[in-house]
Order: structure tokens, then C-alpha cells, then sequence
């Protein structure tokens, strides 16, 4: 008996590697899952579900039901102009507090962080200058 289900995920991998241009070892490393669970996705012998489900739509900002979505039904409406990244707790609540700031203040906090990066690039440049120094 076939199991369609298995067989539409595995179709719909196949399509997202082939037009995001990703290996099967790309989309493992993205998603935190070993090379082996892909590889079953892509042939159909298991399909993405729970967490790794939800992974593979946060990455790609797919729904999760377009991985079982049949080939030939329209997926116009669902195409995401790029793949996104999966966030962390923190990153999640930054967001989230982010986007609870008016405009102006967005516009502060982001030059903010970029200054401290540059601070930290700079620090990091003279820790290196002064570890090979001491050599």
C-alpha cells in the first residue's frame, strides 16, 4: 500500500531543495537535523513532522501544511520571497520588543547595536594586536 502522504512531503522537499538551490546536507545543517532524516525525507521513506515540521516552515516561511499540499493543487499565493532563519528565544523576544517601539526609537536601536558591534570589532582588532605583540 502506498502511503501518499510520504510521497507528497518527499515531492515537496525535492521541489524546495531544487528551487532554494540547497543540498540535502544544506537543509540538515540548516534545520539542526542529521544528514539520514533529509535523506528519508527526500526518498519518502518517513516525512518532517512535530518540531522538525515546524523547523522546515520557519526556515523556509512555507506553512506547514504546503509540505503536504498534492503537486498539482496552486501554491501561488504561498511563495515566500526568501527563507528565513530560525529564531531562539532570545531573538524572538528582541523582536518582539522591537517591534513594540515607535519608528523613530527602531531607527536609534539599531544604530545603537551597530555601533556596539563596531566597538566590539575594535576591541577584538586590539586584543589581537597586542596577543602578537607579545609573541
Amino acid at each position: 500500500m502506498k502511503d501518499t502522504t510520504k510521497e507528497t512531503s518527499s515531492f515537496r522537499i525535492n521541489q524546495l531543495l531544487h528551487e532554494r538551490r540547497w543540498s540535502q546536507t544544506d537543509l540538515a545543517k540548516k534545520l539542526g537535523v542529521s544528514s539520514q532524516a533529509v535523506q528519508q525525507w527526500v526518498k519518502g521513506s518517513s516525512s518532517p513532522r512535530g518540531k522538525n515540521l515546524a523547523k522546515l516552515s520557519n526556515l523556509t516561511g512555507l506553512p506547514e501544511h504546503w509540505f503536504f499540499m498534492a503537486a498539482d493543487e496552486t501554491t501561488e499565493a504561498l511563495q515566500i520571497s526568501s527563507p528565513g532563519k530560525i529564531l531562539d528565544a532570545r531573538q524572538e523576544r528582541l523582536i518582539e520588543l522591537f517591534e513594540q517601539m515607535p519608528e523613530a526609537e527602531k531607527d536609534h536601536m539599531v544604530r545603537l547595536f551597530e555601533e556596539k558591534v563596531k566597538e566590539y570589532e575594535r576591541l577584538l582588532s586590539e586584543l589581537i594586536a597586542l596577543k602578537n605583540k607579545t609573541k
